[in-house]
């Protein structure tokens, strides 16, 4: 299953997908879940700091074979990976 983390001032930002659907995780918690499109997009809040909230975006898009994984923070890259679905499927 292809998925991309990374660590945001405290906070472990999960952007993973299956065949079926993506998954925004934040802290290990699911907080957006939704059936995959050729673009899909993923969004919660997190609180970084003492009444400090940050956007966090997950992008999936799937194309010719291929799936980049991406995490915005304020509309931020902060992570992106590409993955060969044939990796998946062997």
């Amino acid at each position: 299953m292809p998925k991309v983390t990374v660590n945001y001032r405290g906070a472990i930002l999960t952007v993973e997908s299956d065949d079926d659907e993506g998954r925004l995780l934040i802290n290990g918690l699911i907080r957006a879940r939704i059936k995959l499109t050729p673009t899909t997009r993923l969004t919660s809040t997190v609180q970084t700091d003492y009444e400090w909230h940050e956007l966090i975006e997950g992008t999936i898009k799937r194309k010719a074979g291929k799936v980049t994984l991406a995490i915005h923070a304020n509309n931020v890259e902060i992570a992106l990976e590409t993955f060969s679905l044939q990796t998946y499927l062997e």
